[in-house]
């Protein structure tokens, strides 16, 4: 009878060992925040601490055929936003954000080029940070919240964070709005049914499928005055209760 390869057997052992500690190391900061984060607010809707207040937010912007007209939207409205900006593209838009800046709306940042912090380590992390917020200071925004892209970040992500103090930031509410599946219709169904008071709602003006921004755009302007009928307020996030 042939003797097992102990030695290859432990290898082989030792590699599936290290794969789980490296999923579990990176999957559970992201899932973990997440949680915690819907758990919060919905159980301060539930309690009745929640203001019927909802918060906008975009991102994978600024776009130069979508985010223009989204901001012609909020403006009719009154509506201030939070928009988390791709560095990349807000260096190819800059009069995006001077009129984010002068129409009231908080930036926050979204990565450089919008890559998944998932399975990056701690040189990528804080270069892709420290590089967004400086190119977002030299166009005149103190940046104070980072949303990771996916929603996914790692240890080091947490680390970083804390030492620039930034607020890590998520959403309660999704429309999906970047698939090609959606229509605006599907978009606006999925708002008005979804949002409830104190929700953060994620949508984008950038990136996405063909023609996913105007989609998202369209669903807004019907949705919005709904939203208002039905006596919701909006916000920026920093005035949000943490």
């Amino acid at each position: 009878m042939k003797k097992p390869d102990t030695q290859n057997i432990f290898r082989k052992l030792s590699v599936g060992l290290l794969s789980a500690g490296i999923l579990s190391y990176s999957l559970l900061p992201s899932e973990g925040m997440k949680y915690l984060w819907k758990r919060r607010s919905r159980r301060k809707w539930k309690d009745g601490r929640a203001e019927k207040r909802l918060f906008l937010t975009f991102d994978d912007g600024p776009s130069r055929e979508y985010t223009g007209q989204l901001l012609d939207l909020l403006k009719q409205y009154g509506i201030l936003a939070t928009f988390f900006v791709v560095e990349e593209f807000a260096g190819k838009n800059p009069e995006m954000i001077e009129r984010m800046k002068e129409e009231g709306h908080l930036v926050g940042i979204h990565s450089v080029r919008h890559e998944n912090a998932l399975y990056r380590g701690r040189r990528f992390i804080r270069r892709d940070l420290e590089q967004s917020v400086a190119s977002m200071k030299e166009m005149g925004c103190n940046i104070r919240y980072y949303r990771p892209p996916w929603g996914h970040l790692n240890l080091w992500t947490l680390y970083y964070c804390k030492r620039r103090n930034l607020k890590l930031t998520f959403w309660d509410v999704m429309a999906h709005d970047w698939s090609a599946k959606e229509t605006a219709e599907t978009i606006e169904k999925k708002l008005l049914k979804r949002v409830f008071p104190g929700a953060v709602i994620c949508l984008h003006d950038g990136r996405g499928e063909a023609g996913a921004p105007g989609r998202t755009i369209e669903a807004l302007r019907s949705a919005l005055p709904i939203l208002i009928g039905r006596g919701y307020s909006f916000g920026r996030m920093d005035v949000y209760e943490w």
